[in-house]
């Protein structure tokens, strides 16, 4: 069974699948959204699948957002034309639907777009005085039951310039979904500003000997970033023009004796995290050439999934921007 965190994906080709689309959103807005916002989300994928149909297809992808909050919607087509204008009727009327919409076209490649329809009185603008304001796409191999990947993100705001927060990615072998569950329960357990290696520490002892998963773990404040990874996770901070890698530490959890080290990099406002579940060694320079440093994250991680990904396996990207000092989402 999928998570809530892990995206559903249906790619459109045909009215059946725009049908399928729609009794996907039902079913993720069941005990989440009431009648009518789930009225208004059955209508925004509606718009959002025609809108892909008609641009020689595409994928939506869906997931119930937060702590069920809400329901998120992330649309990519192949429009391969010069302009991939977000200006059709489907995106105007899923527009008009969504509490957060934000579109990115790339000419040649397609537009994505990200929409999310919220319970009354839920918010996803990040709380004032928070350090990072975060996006993830979280997608299973084609065709599975369970994705074997997993992600955690947690931040305190500080209004002084006190707050931080962490990250986690697991990038799982194949049916190894309860412990990607389970790092995740360790991370989310753990007390605030704990170091990133004895986060890797904790999951390694839950994990036990022999435990085929690999994971990174970022610990990031207003000022900087403190990263440590066992396994093919890798990960870079984006600034406007460069790309600083973070390496990734070739063991397996549960394989490798000793602590990998913690890499520690100064990042500034307007600079990203990229992280990737299968390594990033495109996804940083990608990022550049795609123009996404003033796009929403979630939108930004989608686009780098669309583009980036090299093997058909469960794929994770995740973005991190720093925020410090801004009142507001961009």
């Amino acid at each position: 069974m999928l998570p809530d965190h892990c995206h559903r994906r249906i790619d459109v080709a045909s009215a059946a699948d725009a049908v399928a689309v729609r009794d996907l959103a039902a079913a993720l807005a069941e005990s989440v959204l009431s009648a009518a916002d789930a009225e208004r989300l059955d209508a925004m994928v509606g718009a959002l699948a025609g809108h892909v149909l008609a641009r020689s297809g595409g994928m939506l992808l869906l997931r119930r957002w937060g702590r069920r909050e809400g329901v998120e919607c992330l649309a990519c087509d192949r429009d391969t034309g010069a302009d991939a204008s977000p200006d059709s009727d489907g995106v105007t009327l899923a527009r008009a639907c969504a509490d957060r919409f934000a579109a990115h076209a790339t000419p040649g490649v397609g537009l994505t777009i990200l929409a999310r329809v919220l319970r009354p009185g839920c918010s996803d603008e990040p709380a004032v005085g928070a350090p990072a304001i975060a996006g993830v796409a979280m997608l299973p191999k084609p065709g599975a039951a369970a994705c074997a990947d997993g992600w955690v993100l947690r931040s305190t705001a500080g209004a002084d310039g006190t707050g931080s927060g962490v990250a986690l990615l697991v990038d799982g072998a194949e049916g190894a979904g309860a412990l990607a569950r389970r790092a995740e329960a360790v991370v989310a357990a753990t007390a605030p500003g704990l170091s990133p290696q004895m986060v890797i520490g904790a999951i390694r002892r839950d994990a036990g000997e022999g435990a085929d998963v690999t994971a990174a773990v970022l610990r990031f404040d207003a000022d900087s970033v403190d990263y440590t990874a066992l396994g093919t996770v890798a990960g870079a901070v984006v600034r406007r023009h460069h790309v600083t890698s973070l390496a990734a530490r070739w063991a397996m959890v549960g394989y490798n004796p000793q602590m990998p080290a913690s890499v520690h990099l100064l990042w500034q406002p307007g600079d990203h995290v990229v992280l990737h579940s299968d390594g990033c060694a495109r996804l940083p320079v990608l990022f550049i050439e795609r123009g996404l440093h003033d796009v929403d994250p979630t939108l930004a991680a989608a686009v780098l999934l669309r583009d980036g990904a090299t093997q058909d396996d469960d794929r994770t990207v995740i973005v991190l921007r720093n925020i410090a000092g801004a009142v507001q989402r961009d």
